[in-house]
């Protein structure tokens, strides 16, 4: 986004996990916290980004977890130093190396919104990239090197985002586990910054497309707008034959989530969809029983609807429908709806909705080893702190860059850890999430689907966690290219 769109940045930070992840965090915008989202289209960016010290339980992460300044492993409730004391490899691991390192550290910079219009919006990566690097020191570290995580607050703003990764350039050898809901703030410095070389971004998951298309930039999980999934587009119509005729896309009607309704719309209309019903929803709007009337009294009917919002305008949705005793064949989601909060916040009106993820289900943890290990390492670290959607793919961003700066080999640099991210090209975090190919910023065509069936979420298909390729269902035409 360019400077003429900076009021409508601010406007849409409640709106990112909507429209290209999912808000799994819990927390809800209150009508204060909403109005403050709208006023701010006349208003700034607010103040830059600042670090969080991990060893102070009053700074704001909520764990009092982190390094100590001599490097000797994460400390806090539950967790101890290593296990296994870090000792350089034969030969000697070349002590500083390059910015972040020296002979017995590495720091990483973790760039997350923990405060701002929605305050801990995305506070699970820094978790989990403290609970990765616990886990990392408890084995040893890096060729001799202590994982040191600087965790720095976004402040969800551009702003904020910018002065994260400049501060991260400054002082960390790379960028780890960041999720920002402004991520094309630091989009051009990470490219940039320092020697001129920029930084490596490991992203946890990219939300604007400059982020994504920075060549320094290697997200766990890649989203692009030019590259849509329609897998989900061509299980729907298997399953329900006739609905992808009959179909109606709502969208909240700002930035992000508004592109990124079209470009699905235009994305399935590719393989056989027809929408004969899309209608933007205003962010001040409350009352959607006109939206839902509308629907109900379609010719021809509706079958399928499908809204990119925030978890809150979606459950709206659905209370209107449950009051005016009307609902589609198909109601349709993203992973925006794997929240407890939407389930309780729904109070039974997703009873039998669809919504599609590309990572393992929590629930079924016991089938995934990768996913006890990242609760239990959360556990230890930041104890009363859930994993989610968003703390997976940190936790796997992290696991990225620990097998990448392995084999970059003991006298680490940021051009030798580039060039080993530009070799990867499948990536599943060691089975939390489809495989991803880092090296050409591809998203896997994966997906599965799940339900909400009295109290929990439910796996609908594949049937079971080691159906597919873990979990999914992959097809090799899943993406379709869309242009921008």
């Amino acid at each position: 986004m360019g400077e003429r769109s900076r009021g409508i940045r601010h406007l849409t930070a409640l709106l990112i996990a909507g429209a290209l992840a999912v808000t799994a965090c819990g927390a809800r915008l209150t009508d204060e916290q909403r109005a403050a989202g709208i006023g701010a289209l006349g208003g700034g960016e607010g103040g830059g980004a600042s670090f969080v010290d991990p060893s102070d339980p009053g700074s704001g992460t909520g764990s009092g977890t982190g390094t100590d300044s001599n490097g000797s492993g994460v400390t806090g409730p539950g967790v101890t130093g290593p296990s296994i004391a870090p000792s350089a490899p034969p030969g000697g691991n070349g002590g500083a190396t390059d910015v972040g390192v020296t002979a017995t550290e590495l720091t990483i910079a973790t760039v997350s919104d923990t405060t701002g219009i929605q305050p801990g919006l995305f506070k699970s990566t820094h978790d989990a990239i403290q609970a990765l690097a616990a886990m990392v020191n408890s084995e040893g570290g890096i060729d001799g090197r202590l994982l040191n995580p600087v965790l720095i607050d976004s402040k969800t703003s551009s702003d904020g985002n910018l002065s994260g990764v400049l501060q991260a350039c400054d002082k960390a050898f790379a960028l780890v586990g960041s999720m920002s809901a402004f991520d094309d703030g630091g989009a051009r410095e990470i490219d940039r910054c320092g020697d001129g070389d920029g930084i490596p971004d490991i992203s946890a998951i990219t939300v604007n497309p400059d982020r994504i298309f920075a060549k320094n930039s290697f997200p766990a999980y890649p989203v692009r707008p030019d590259l849509v999934l329609v897998g989900t587009a061509n299980y729907i119509r298997q399953q329900y034959p006739g609905v992808e005729t009959n179909a109606a896309m709502l969208f909240l009607n700002a930035g992000v989530t508004r592109i990124n309704a079209l470009q699905r719309v235009k994305a399935y209309e590719k393989v056989g969809w027809d929408f004969i019903y899309t209608q933007a929803v205003q962010l001040a709007e409350t009352n959607y029983n006109s939206y839902v009337q509308a629907l109900k009294n379609h010719d021809p009917p509706i079958k399928y609807v499908s809204m990119v919002a925030d978890y809150q305008s979606i459950n709206r949705l659905l209370k209107a429908m449950r009051q005016q005793q009307w609902q589609p064949e198909v109601l349709d989601f993203d992973s925006v709806v794997y929240s407890p909060q939407f389930h309780r916040d729904a109070q039974g009106a997703a009873e039998g909705i669809l919504f599609f993820l590309n990572t393992g289900m929590l629930e079924e943890s016991a089938s995934t080893p990768e996913i006890q290990l990242y609760q239990q390492w959360l556990a230890r670290v930041a104890p009363g702190s859930a994993a989610d959607y968003f703390g997976m793919y940190a936790w796997s961003a992290g696991r990225l860059f620990v097998d990448a700066a392995k084999k970059a080999g003991p006298r680490l640099t940021r051009e030798k850890l580039l060039a080993e991210l530009k070799k990867i090209t499948s990536w599943t975090g060691n089975g939390l999430h489809a495989a991803h190919n880092i090296a050409a910023n591809q998203a896997a065509p994966c997906y599965l689907y799940a339900t909400v069936r009295g109290d929990a979420f439910v796996r609908v298909s594949p049937a079971s966690p080691t159906a597919g390729t873990n979990g999914q269902t992959c097809s090799a035409n899943g993406n379709q290219k869309v242009t921008l």
